[in-house]
Protein backbone atom coordinates (compact mmCIF):
# COMPACT_ATOMS: atom_id res chain seq x y z
CA UNK A 1 0.00 0.00 0.00
CA UNK A 2 1.53 3.38 -0.95
CA UNK A 3 2.25 5.83 1.83
CA UNK A 4 -0.34 8.31 0.56
CA UNK A 5 -3.22 5.83 0.86
CA UNK A 6 -2.46 4.76 4.41
CA UNK A 7 -1.77 8.32 5.51
CA UNK A 8 -5.11 9.56 4.11
CA UNK A 9 -7.09 6.97 6.04
CA UNK A 10 -5.26 7.22 9.38
CA UNK A 11 -6.97 9.30 12.04
CA UNK A 12 -9.34 11.03 9.66
CA UNK A 13 -13.08 10.71 9.67
CA UNK A 14 -14.92 10.22 6.42
CA UNK A 15 -17.72 12.21 4.88
CA UNK A 16 -20.45 10.27 6.68
CA UNK A 17 -18.82 10.60 10.09
CA UNK A 18 -18.32 14.34 9.59
CA UNK A 19 -21.87 14.93 8.33
CA UNK A 20 -23.76 12.75 10.80
CA UNK A 21 -21.67 12.71 13.95
CA UNK A 22 -19.77 16.00 13.67
CA UNK A 23 -16.30 14.48 13.68
CA UNK A 24 -13.38 16.64 12.61
CA UNK A 25 -12.15 15.69 9.11
CA UNK A 26 -8.52 15.93 10.27
CA UNK A 27 -8.35 14.38 13.74
CA UNK A 28 -11.73 12.68 14.20
CA UNK A 29 -12.66 14.55 17.40
CA UNK A 30 -16.29 15.48 18.05
CA UNK A 31 -17.50 19.06 17.71
CA UNK A 32 -17.37 19.95 14.02
CA UNK A 33 -20.99 21.21 14.08
CA UNK A 34 -22.09 24.17 16.20
CA UNK A 35 -25.74 23.75 15.18
CA UNK A 36 -27.93 21.73 12.85
CA UNK A 37 -26.46 23.23 9.72
CA UNK A 38 -23.55 25.41 10.84
CA UNK A 39 -19.97 24.39 11.44
CA UNK A 40 -18.13 25.38 14.60
CA UNK A 41 -15.42 28.03 14.34
CA UNK A 42 -12.63 25.48 14.81
CA UNK A 43 -11.92 22.00 16.06
CA UNK A 44 -11.39 21.90 19.82
CA UNK A 45 -8.77 19.14 19.57
CA UNK A 46 -6.53 20.00 16.60
CA UNK A 47 -7.45 23.65 16.02
CA UNK A 48 -8.48 23.20 12.37
CA UNK A 49 -10.44 26.29 11.31
CA UNK A 50 -13.83 25.47 9.77
CA UNK A 51 -15.36 28.95 9.50
CA UNK A 52 -13.26 30.28 6.58
CA UNK A 53 -13.96 27.12 4.55
CA UNK A 54 -17.66 26.68 5.31
CA UNK A 55 -19.83 26.77 2.18
CA UNK A 56 -22.54 29.42 2.40
CA UNK A 57 -24.96 31.26 0.20
CA UNK A 58 -26.61 30.38 -3.06
CA UNK A 59 -24.54 27.26 -3.66
CA UNK A 60 -26.63 25.39 -1.14
CA UNK A 61 -29.73 25.98 -3.28
CA UNK A 62 -28.29 23.34 -5.61
CA UNK A 63 -28.85 20.89 -2.77
CA UNK A 64 -32.13 22.17 -1.35
CA UNK A 65 -34.07 22.53 -4.62
CA UNK A 66 -33.63 18.96 -5.95
CA UNK A 67 -34.31 17.53 -2.48
CA UNK A 68 -37.47 19.64 -2.25
CA UNK A 69 -38.66 18.49 -5.67
CA UNK A 70 -38.06 14.85 -4.71
CA UNK A 71 -39.94 15.32 -1.45
CA UNK A 72 -42.92 16.90 -3.24
CA UNK A 73 -42.99 14.04 -5.76
CA UNK A 74 -42.76 11.51 -2.92
CA UNK A 75 -45.64 13.24 -1.11
CA UNK A 76 -47.79 13.16 -4.24
CA UNK A 77 -47.00 9.51 -4.91
CA UNK A 78 -47.69 8.55 -1.28
CA UNK A 79 -51.01 10.37 -1.38
CA UNK A 80 -51.93 8.61 -4.61
CA UNK A 81 -51.01 5.15 -3.31
CA UNK A 82 -52.04 5.23 0.37
CA UNK A 83 -54.50 8.15 0.67
CA UNK A 84 -53.79 8.96 4.30
CA UNK A 85 -55.92 11.50 6.18
CA UNK A 86 -54.71 15.08 6.08
CA UNK A 87 -53.67 15.12 9.75
CA UNK A 88 -51.46 12.05 9.17
CA UNK A 89 -49.83 13.66 6.13
CA UNK A 90 -49.11 16.84 8.08
CA UNK A 91 -47.59 14.84 10.93
CA UNK A 92 -45.54 12.64 8.57
CA UNK A 93 -44.17 15.36 6.31
CA UNK A 94 -43.71 17.76 9.22
CA UNK A 95 -41.09 15.37 10.52
CA UNK A 96 -39.66 13.96 7.28
CA UNK A 97 -39.07 17.22 5.39
CA UNK A 98 -36.89 19.01 7.98
CA UNK A 99 -34.98 15.81 8.69
CA UNK A 100 -34.21 15.07 5.02
CA UNK A 101 -33.33 18.68 4.14
CA UNK A 102 -31.05 19.02 7.19
CA UNK A 103 -29.27 15.74 6.41
CA UNK A 104 -28.83 16.71 2.75
CA UNK A 105 -27.38 20.08 3.73
CA UNK A 106 -25.05 18.52 6.29
CA UNK A 107 -23.73 16.03 3.74
CA UNK A 108 -23.29 18.73 1.08
CA UNK A 109 -21.58 21.13 3.48
CA UNK A 110 -19.31 18.40 4.85
CA UNK A 111 -18.34 17.33 1.32
CA UNK A 112 -17.62 20.92 0.27
CA UNK A 113 -15.64 21.58 3.47
CA UNK A 114 -13.55 18.44 3.04
CA UNK A 115 -12.88 19.25 -0.62
CA UNK A 116 -11.78 22.79 0.24
CA UNK A 117 -9.56 21.61 3.08
CA UNK A 118 -8.03 18.91 0.90
CA UNK A 119 -7.40 21.42 -1.90
CA UNK A 120 -5.52 23.66 0.52
CA UNK A 121 -3.59 20.72 1.94
CA UNK A 122 -5.04 21.03 5.44
CA UNK A 123 -6.20 17.41 5.70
Amino acid sequence: MPDGDSQDAKGQSGLTATALFGLCPRCGAKGAWAGLGAFAERCGACGLEFAPHEPRGRGMYLVVLPVTVLLVLAALKLDEVVQLPVWALIALWGVVVPLVVTLALRFAKAAALMARLDKEGLL
